[in-house]
């Protein structure tokens, strides 16, 4: 979809768009963090560590995620408040532990999902909208 077309759409699915893209992006990013890192197992850090990391395909995915997740923040922030954007990545805390299960295998326990629902309810709180704004 261009960004022409984007801005067309009605405000408020304008902003479920763009948060669901920066929500995919910041998610995915991590996963690619964590695909390159698991190629780095053997290594301390210092240069060889570096110099592989440079030869992975997820960490380039990774750095291309921090590329788009800066510009779709970018456009969130044009129209929202940081006091009110900025409680709402949290959910990232959610969707990253839960695709790290998915596509990793990694665990998530009953500790875990306590707070993950404490992030949810954190994010409804402080994310809404507010009458003062």
């Amino acid at each position: 979809m261009s960004a022409l077309a984007a801005h067309a759409l009605p405000n408020r699915w304008r902003q479920v768009l763009i948060w669901t893209a920066f929500i995919a992006l910041d998610t995915g990013t991590q996963i690619a963090f964590k695909w390159g890192a698991d190629g780095l197992t053997d290594l301390d850090f210092g240069v060889e560590m570096l110099t592989r990391a440079l030869a992975l395909p997820g960490v380039w995915l990774a750095a291309l995620g921090y590329v788009g997740t800066f510009f779709v923040w970018m456009a969130i922030l044009k129209d929202m408040p940081l006091s009110r954007a900025f409680p709402m990545t949290g959910l990232a805390y959610v969707t990253v532990p839960l695709l790290a299960w998915l596509v990793l295998g990694e665990s998530i326990d009953l500790t875990r999902a306590c707070g993950i629902g404490l992030i949810v309810a954190g994010v409804i709180a402080l994310g809404g909208e507010s009458k003062d704004a």
